[in-house]
């Protein structure tokens, strides 16, 4: 399904706020995936309204997050926001990834939670004059222990996780080919 000449991806972001569940996607307008409705937050004019930056995989000893950043903001959201930032701190965010058909919007693949994590208190910037934004991090639920889940990338815990796998037998070792 993914070889197709026109696959177009997108994240999706489950938000646990105090008012309930908040459901968004990275494109425009409203639509469902896996039973769900998504609200979009891009505008129709190509703008973004949220930004996300990269996710990256897990490493060891680092706290892996992901950082949202919502443009735009008015007044009234900004006193709410600032009003219960401590009722959203530590609340559940989890983002999730599908492919789509981008000819037909077909569903390729359905939504895939790649990051589960939690909310921390969001920050104002202020950036001249009308320039607003909100900053939400959510950081991984492993953070706290400074490793992902699951172990370390090593042979020992490749063997423990699969026995008889070799697949990471020279990570970390140096080896020295020679050619005749």
């Amino acid at each position: 399904m993914l070889s197709s000449p026109h696959v177009a991806r997108a994240w999706f972001l489950e938000l646990d706020l105090s008012d309930g569940l908040l459901r968004l996607h990275n494109g425009v307008g409203r639509i469902t995936v896996g039973g769900r409705d998504w609200n979009g937050v891009t505008n129709p004019l190509g703008g973004q309204m949220v930004s996300l930056s990269n996710v990256e995989e897990p490493r060891f000893g680092q706290a892996v997050a992901v950082n949202i950043t919502l443009s735009g903001a008015n007044r009234a959201f900004l006193q709410t926001v600032h009003s219960t930032r401590r009722e959203i701190e530590g609340r559940r965010a989890d983002l999730y990834w599908a492919a789509f058909d981008g000819e037909t919007g077909e569903l390729l693949l359905g939504l895939k939670r790649l990051f589960p994590g939690k909310i921390t208190s969001p920050v104002i910037h202020w950036q001249g004059i009308g320039s607003r934004l909100v900053n939400v991090t959510i950081e991984s639920i492993w953070s706290g222990d400074n490793y992902p889940f699951g172990g370390r990338w090593n042979d020992a815990d490749q063997r423990r996780r699969y026995p008889g796998d070799k697949g990471l037998q020279y990570v970390g070792v140096k080896v020295q080919e020679q050619w005749q």
